[in-house]
């Protein structure tokens, strides 16, 4: 580890510094980290009233997001109340995502709201998280990220093509492979599209952003693609269903590449099918010739964007 941080957060560990002190310690140790991610730190005046110390900004043009930074030093372990306030404060404040760093640990309720389907993305940062944080950006310093998601966007558009040419391309395509290749996909149709991380992805794997009739809308993808052809069942579907209800978003696809148990559609009702749409690999597919199409220009939505999303869905 940088040895002026490991010193740093040696002091974090043995109590050595005051609060005030570990926040600007840990707010010396963060900026950086962040900066080298794409984002603008401040401090800001907001955090004597909303919980927050600094706010984030990203916006690299595929992505913009407003992060909430707290830090508590605590001598006892964070309890969910903390976490309670900081998700109301993302709120009135619309952050996109929370991040609460501590000297401490997290009581277990803390950790399962965190583990919860909430309406903004949180991460619970402790000192041996930071330190993590802080390995893989050494390790990562000279790392072009820049040109491993160049590579990452030639490959799925390798496997659009692919898939539209022979479905059964699908076989012998990963399930993340696949998650990437949708969001190409949709992105190249004129959706801003957005792919969650692999893991605490918040029960939504894509997320699509576009102009209805004026109007900003934002709708979430979730996908399947079970290599042993396992069909999806009602408990995914309502799942699913909780995310977009939850997060107040204008509707969801959900695509499975080998189809739907019987049960998956019972417990929906006529509503809930308003805002829930299944797609099976034909959807899949029919996604990915358009995609061809407009590559070479001669496809464009003539519907709207939020028809592209949900014809040929049940």
């Amino acid at each position: 580890m940088n040895q002026k941080y490991e010193k740093e957060i040696s002091a974090l560990e043995h109590g050595e510094l005051g609060p005030q002190v570990a926040e600007k310690t840990v707010s010396e140790i963060l900026i950086p980290l962040l900066s080298d991610d794409g984002y603008e730190v401040s401090q800001t005046p907001l955090h004597r009233d909303s919980s927050v110390d600094f706010v984030a900004n990203k916006d690299d043009g595929s992505i913009q997001e407003k992060l909430a930074i707290e830090y508590k030093h605590y001598r006892s372990p964070v309890g969910a109340n903390v976490i309670q306030k900081l998700i109301g404060a993302s709120v009135v404040h619309d952050f996109d995502r929370l991040m609460l760093v501590t000297n401490s640990r997290f009581t277990r309720s803390a950790l399962e709201i965190a583990n919860s389907n909430l309406p903004v993305k949180l991460e619970l940062i402790d000192l041996d998280s930071l330190k993590a944080w802080i390995q893989r950006a050494e390790k990562t310093e000279d790392y072009d990220f820049k040109l491993v998601n160049i590579l990452r966007s030639s490959l799925s558009d390798q496997f659009a093509m692919l898939i539209a040419q022979n479905p059964q391309y699908l076989m012998d395509i990963e399930w993340r492979e696949l998650e990437r290749v949708v969001q190409v996909v949709f992105e190249e149709l004129g959706f801003s599209a957005e792919l969650t991380p692999g893991s605490k992805d918040g029960g939504k794997d894509v997320v699509l952003k576009c102009r209805v009739s004026g109007n900003d809308h934002t709708y979430f993808v979730e996908l399947k693609h079970w290599r042993s052809q396992q069909k999806v069942g009602g408990q995914a579907a309502r799942d699913f269903l909780k995310v977009i209800v939850n997060e107040e978003v204008n509707g969801g696809l959900f695509l499975s590449s080998y189809g739907y148990c019987d049960n998956a559609f019972e417990m929906l009702s006529e509503i809930d099918r308003q805002y829930l749409k299944f797609g099976n690999q034909a959807k899949i597919v029919t996604l990915c010739k358009q995609y061809v199409k407009s590559k070479s220009g001669i496809w464009s939505p003539t519907d709207g964007l939020a028809n592209v999303l949900f014809e040929k869905t049940v």
